[in-house]
């Protein structure tokens, strides 16, 4: 038999032995510098593309902004317009309604030289002629004339 399997039996059959402490040294370890490692383009890639969206936003802001207030000017430069026109509508009607009342017609007719009339007319353009209808004060005038002379007709008689 060899030698080589009971050292592998004696191997097994030991206990394990306890760890050795070695013994720490009194100072502290020395400290080494080290080199610092390399930069690679990855984290300037990323600054990069940071920086890119931030000022893109930023500029998009600044747009929409803008974009907005010069729609809110236009809004508004519109809406002093529409009250300038109502306005305006207004005091138009009420120069109209002023011009249309009859005591306003009557005086712009005075002016222009016309007369009051108290038969009232009619013209028909298709026969090219007038019609005047008696007024009422001459309707009046002829039935008090005519109730007159029935009167003094029959107190004659």
């Amino acid at each position: 038999m060899s030698v080589l399997p009971a050292a592998r039996a004696a191997r097994r059959a030991a206990p394990p032995a306890a760890p050795t402490a070695q013994p720490r040294p009194a100072t502290a370890p020395q400290l080494r510098l080290v080199a610092p490692p390399s930069r690679s383009w990855g984290f300037v890639v990323y600054l990069s593309a940071c920086l890119a969206l931030l000022l893109g936003g930023g500029g998009v802001v600044l747009w929409l902004n803008t974009s907005l207030a010069a729609g809110a000017f236009e809004i508004h430069k519109l809406e002093a317009e529409l009250k300038n026109h109502e306005t305006l509508q207004e005091t138009t009607i009420e120069s109209l309604v002023d011009l249309a009342e009859p005591a306003a017609l009557a005086e712009q007719a005075a002016a222009l030289g016309m007369e009051k009339s108290l038969a009232t007319g009619y013209v028909i353009l298709s026969e090219g002629s007038v019609i005047l209808l008696p007024s009422s004060a001459e309707v009046g005038a002829e039935g008090a004339a005519g109730a007159q002379d029935g009167a003094g007709e029959e107190g004659a008689g």
